[in-house]
């Protein structure tokens, strides 16, 4: 089963919310090459909803210390992280 990881995520201002998503845009296919699927849902002016979903717990555990490098390296740019993770008891991926 796929292992999933949501971040909720206050930015301290819009500016700072725009240069880390575009920041994320890029190096989070490099930064998580093991994810099966990333998403950066821009929810508000200074919000932003990250998901990312891994084959496994172990790709996930794994995945965590880049996420440690990648949090500090922003200290002073985010308000607020509230994360949650799981298991994805369903996981579709549809191609148009």
């Amino acid at each position: 089963m796929s292992y999933t990881r949501m971040n909720y995520i206050e930015y301290v201002s819009e500016e700072i919310a725009d240069e880390l998503e575009k920041q994320y845009t890029v190096n989070g296919p490099k930064n998580f090459p093991d994810a099966l699927c990333l998403v950066f849902l821009r929810t508000g002016p200074t919000t932003a909803t990250l998901t990312s979903v891994y084959p496994s717990k172990e790709t996930y555990d794994r995945a965590t210390e880049q996420r440690k490098k990648a949090m500090k390296s922003n200290e002073g740019k985010i308000k607020s992280v509230k994360a949650e993770e799981g298991i994805a008891s369903t996981f579709v991926v549809k191609q148009s």
